[in-house]
């Protein structure tokens, strides 16, 4: 739901009825599930850099990656916990949130905010006694996270769209974009441009959409009274065949990180990151194939469904083809996105930018195929075992000790992709979204 301000969530900390129920079990234990522990295991990712630095072994460097996994563990669950004093009053209308501590009462509003104050203060100590700067990231950390976790631009989106309220969902974000931008230019010519204004404002802007999109969609919305199991075991059946593809796909850039850490060096690691900064440029794309043609394709019917398909991959490549060209003609524009630092890379930024393309083909033909249910545990196979034997088939012939053995692995990777999705395409194609067997009860 819609988040608050920090005076906001005190002002509504005031004792209420419900907040002061009684409940066998003790406070501090329900402190703890509002933490959230079982969300911590994201923060493992901090353990990454010891792997990919070659520092396990390194007893100094292992004890500060544990201390800031904790300062990190600690600080989100202070948002968890701000997060539901605000948000009691809606969860304790919604069939499951309402039997989180804080909404069911067996854990009082005011305990929970000075658990957090008690908490958060002390984890931004720690990290200012491990050191100055990452004092600062944390506190900062903690502020972004709550602000992000405010503005559920997509969660909100999808009333708006299926009930053809365009305007409501486009014009404040290009309003609140406009600004931003504006914001930009003018830090930039006051010298007050730099990581930390960028990713403030970018915060803001999220959470500025956040609450205009609940605002205006609202009226739309409706919670249920209760589970419907049947809409469960149809998720849960839609879901389970693309997890294992859609895991393995998430790391692959790790994967290909770890190869080179242990076959290539430190500055081939730090130039495959650099890298990955251009596949970022995607993203945007794919964002507007989930919010836009996603949505379209799902309700469309079966008699233009075809045209519709390859008309929308045809405008993807027709839209991708001058992005190519201008990486392999012009890359300095690329280059300026990655540093001068990096001019080394001039010659592969064209098979950078090609590979982004094929991938973003290809995750459109997901997001198609997805939102008419085609989705197989034999593409999901198929995915997994291409990208298992092309990555083989590689490290032994070729290797994976340069950068440029590590760009035109990933441009191979992209036809693994295609190819997985493309065969998912026609199979569907052929048999239609797979059948939710039931039984008689």
């Amino acid at each position: 739901m819609a988040r608050h301000s920090i005076p906001d969530i005190i002002e509504q900390a005031e004792p209420r009825q419900g907040d002061l129920r009684t409940d066998a079990r003790p406070v501090m234990w329900n402190v703890i599930r509002s933490l959230r522990p079982q969300q911590w295991t994201k923060n493992l990712i901090i353990f990454g850099g010891l792997l990919f630095g070659q520092r396990l072994f390194d007893l100094h460097s292992v004890f500060y990656a544990t201390a800031a996994f904790a300062v990190f563990c600690a600080l989100s669950g202070v948002v968890y916990l701000l997060n539901d004093v605000a948000d009691r009053d809606a969860d304790r209308r919604h069939p499951l949130k309402r039997h989180r501590p804080i909404a069911s009462g067996d854990l009082s509003a005011s305990v929970a905010l000075a658990a957090a104050a008690v908490i958060g203060i002390s984890a931004v100590s720690i990290a200012f006694v491990l050191r100055l700067e990452f004092g600062f990231f944390a506190a900062a950390y903690v502020g972004l996270l709550a602000l992000y976790s405010g503005g559920k631009v997509s969660y909100y989106s999808a009333p708006l769209f299926i009930f053809g309220r365009l305007r409501e969902y486009y014009v404040p974000q290009i309003a609140t974009g406009a600004g931003r931008l504006a914001a930009y230019i003018g830090l930039e010519f006051a010298g007050g441009l730099n990581a930390w204004t960028a990713a403030g404002l970018s915060a803001l802007n999220v959470t500025a959409n956040g609450s205009w999109l609940h605002k205006k969609s609202r009226p739309f919305l409706e919670w249920p009274e209760k589970e419907d199991p049947a809409t469960d075991r149809e998720l849960f059946h839609y879901i389970l065949p693309a997890a294992p593809a859609m895991i393995f796909a998430a790391f692959q850039s790790q994967i290909t990180l770890f190869l080179i850490s242990i076959f290539g060096g430190t500055v081939d690691i730090a130039q495959v990151a650099a890298l990955g900064r251009i596949g970022q440029l995607f993203t945007v794309l794919m964002t507007f194939n989930m919010i836009v043609v996603e949505p379209y394709i799902a309700r469309l019917n079966r008699k233009r469904l075809l045209s519709m398909y390859f008309k929308f991959l045809l405008l993807a490549a027709a839209a991708c083809t001058p992005v190519v060209l201008a990486a392999f003609l012009w890359p300095q524009a690329f280059l300026w996105l990655l540093g001068s630092k990096y001019e080394i890379l001039r010659g592969l930024l064209g098979w950078v930018v090609l590979a982004s393309c094929l991938n973003y083909l290809a995750g459109l033909m997901w997001v198609m195929n997805r939102a008419r249910k085609w989705i197989f545990w034999s593409g999901t196979i198929l995915e997994v075992v291409l990208l298992l034997v092309l990555q083989t088939a590689y490290a032994i012939c070729i290797g994976i000790r340069t950068t440029r053995e590590a760009v035109f692995l990933t441009f191979a990777m992209s036809f693994c992709y295609l190819i997985a999705h493309g065969y998912v395409s026609i199979y569907g194609f052929i048999k239609g979204p797979r059948i939710l067997q039931t039984t008689a009860g």
